[in-house]
This record gives C-alpha cells, sequence and structure tokens, in this order.
C-alpha cells in the first residue's frame, strides 16, 4: 500500500538541498554565484512542484493510497502504468499530459480521472496562498529571458532594480523569512494540506 507521504518526503528532501546549496552560494563575496544558484534554486523548486503535484495525482489514481491523516484512497485505475493513458483518454485533442505544476491543470487531471480525494486535492493546490504561480513567473523568467516573462516577473515585485536582471532569494520577504524560505515553506504547506 503506498502512502502520500512519501511524495511530500522527497518533495521536502529537494527543497531543503535547494535551499542548504542556496544559502551555501550567497555567502559574500560570491555575486555571480549567488545569481548563478538563485536561477537554478527557482527552476528547480518549481520542478520539483511538477513532480509532486503530478505524483499525487497518479498515486490517488493507481494505489490504494493512505493519506496523511489515515484515509484510504480506491484506486480508479488497477495499474499505475494505467493512469496516464486514461488521463489522456479523457482529452479530445491533447496527446500531452498537462501542466502539473499549474493548480488548475492538476486539479482537472485529478477531476477527469474521478479520484476520491478531489476536494481535499483541489482545496489544497487552489488556495490562494499558494506560492506556485509567483515562483512561476520567475521561473519563465529564467528559463526564456522573454519580454512577457519579464513583465510577469516584475509584477510579483520582488526584483531589486529597475529591470528584473538580479533577483535576491536571500532578500527578506516577511519578518525573518527570505523569498526562498517563504516558497519553501509555502510549497511544503499546500503539498501536506493536499495530501490530508
Amino acid at each position: 500500500m503506498a502512502a502520500l507521504s512519501e511524495p511530500i518526503r522527497r518533495l521536502v528532501t529537494e527543497l531543503m538541498w535547494l535551499k542548504e546549496e542556496f544559502n551555501l552560494a550567497s555567502k559574500p563575496p560570491r555575486a555571480r554565484q549567488k545569481q548563478l544558484a538563485a536561477e537554478m534554486a527557482v527552476i528547480r523548486i518549481y520542478d520539483a512542484w511538477a513532480r509532486y503535484c503530478r505524483e499525487l495525482v497518479i498515486l490517488s489514481a493507481s494505489s490504494n493510497v493512505v493519506t496523511l491523516s489515515g484515509a484510504v484512497i480506491p484506486p480508479v485505475v488497477k495499474r499505475r502504468s494505467d493512469v496516464i493513458p486514461a488521463l489522456l483518454a479523457t482529452y479530445k485533442k491533447n496527446r500531452y499530459e498537462p501542466k502539473w505544476e499549474r493548480a488548475t491543470d492538476c486539479i482537472d487531471a485529478a477531476r477527469r480521472l474521478n479520484i476520491a480525494n478531489i476536494g481535499t486535492l483541489a482545496a489544497a493546490l487552489g488556495a490562494s496562498n499558494s506560492p506556485a504561480d509567483e515562483i512561476r513567473h520567475v521561473r519563465n523568467y529564467y528559463a526564456h529571458r522573454r519580454q512577457r516573462a519579464a513583465a510577469l516577473a516584475i509584477s510579483c515585485n520582488i526584483f531589486a532594480g529597475s529591470k528584473p536582471i538580479v533577483f535576491d532569494l536571500a532578500a527578506y520577504k516577511n519578518a525573518g523569512e527570505t523569498f526562498l524560505e517563504s516558497w519553501i515553506n509555502g510549497l511544503m504547506l499546500v503539498a501536506t494540506a493536499a495530501s490530508q
């Protein structure tokens, strides 16, 4: 029997590793290493989130998975390998997996599969306090360097200066909490709520 605690454990392990590596690179006088670490941390954090969301839906659809609260979620497909084909069969034109990291796409996939824990998953992933969209805007800027991506990243009000060239993940977002820590803590809260 699978447990939803395993995807959270993997997510938290990777997020903590990224946080530690970023903190090491942020020590002065390493400005260039700090910028490189910031860019890679944002990209990897968002990728880790996408993998977590995908695994949450796949486990919920294919296993007698145990939630963090101890409830057993009955499977809707017989084998794990059948989940993605079953999901793709529900789309008219889409031949590719959804963008799992986007709450709307992940929730839509869970609804299409008719998983038993859709209410909990939708409430958690769709929460307005999730940092996933803010991370996505910054990630897209770093990954694509396009004008529209830059405009969306600037709208997050987290870049230093007038151009989104240097982003200080070690800057404080809240009292005593850096942007990186805030994002990581926020993702862990959403993941925990989604796995209840």
